[in-house]
């Protein structure tokens, strides 16, 4: 049974993605997993569903002798459950419920955003979904499903980046030309966060923007970085902003 939060979110946030304004100062890339959802979502479905030997996968990853494409790749393969039984799971885990109030924001500002994930589309969506985003920009892996079972794609993907999705392209990409301000909160968002304006973090990223000097602001919740980013819109800047975010 989902709660009564989760059904006025779903009555209450109906977007399109926003347009492209030609008065934009910077493009938004948001990061899912430990972002938007506080829980990294495509860990607790592989944790839940994979059958054993997902960890060794796991270990090499965090070890970085591979990237998380082929991480990725080897623990999808050891899950076989049907696809909407993953995102049925996955949409237990519900997003942050600041996050509306946010897109909201970045709307009525014309502010050009996208959500641009190392997880996958379908799951994603999903959970979105069931907040009442039926149509929000979304970049991430993808998963097809066929009578072998589940198969991985990565569409977002770079000949010189070992991630899934490549949110360093992606984001150079879809910016075109802008500034980037960047929300996330791990390894996925290492390389994003060198190339950006400014990134708001938590987690490990908080780590790794200390110690390669990248302008941040740390944040609890999209409620944190919605205040940031209007203090930015009212004219001030956002490197003095770190303790609105926190």
């Amino acid at each position: 049974m989902r709660g009564a939060t989760t059904k006025n979110m779903r009555q209450a946030t109906r977007y399109t993605p926003a347009p492209f304004s030609e008065q934009a100062e910077f493009f938004v890339t948001i990061d899912f997993d430990g972002t938007i959802n506080e829980l990294d979502v495509t860990d607790a479905v592989i944790k839940k569903f994979a059958r054993p030997g997902w960890q060794e996968a796991e270990k090499l990853w965090e070890e970085g002798r591979i990237g998380s494409r082929e991480c990725l790749a080897r623990q999808m393969a050891l899950i076989d459950v049907p696809l909407e039984h993953l995102v049925e799971y996955a949409c237990t885990h519900p997003i942050d419920p600041a996050f509306p109030d946010f897109m909201r924001l970045l709307r009525e500002a014309g502010i050009p955003f996208a959500i641009i994930s190392d997880g996958f589309k379908p799951i994603i969506n999903g959970i979105l979904a069931e907040a009442g985003f039926s149509d929000l920009p979304v970049y991430a892996n993808d998963l097809l499903e066929d009578a072998s079972g589940l198969k991985t794609i990565f569409p977002n993907t770079s000949g010189v980046c070992q991630s899934g999705t490549c949110k360093c392209k992606t984001a150079d990409l879809l910016a075109e030309g802008l500034p980037i301000v960047h929300i996330g909160d791990g390894r996925s968002d290492f390389c994003i966060s060198r190339m950006a304006m400014h990134v708001f973090c938590r987690g490990k990223l908080t780590g790794y923007c200390v110690e390669n000097e990248i302008p941040h602001s740390t944040f609890t919740d999209f409620q944190g970085v919605q205040k940031a980013l209007e203090t930015f819109l009212n004219g001030e800047a956002l490197l003095s902003l770190k303790q609105n975010a926190a």
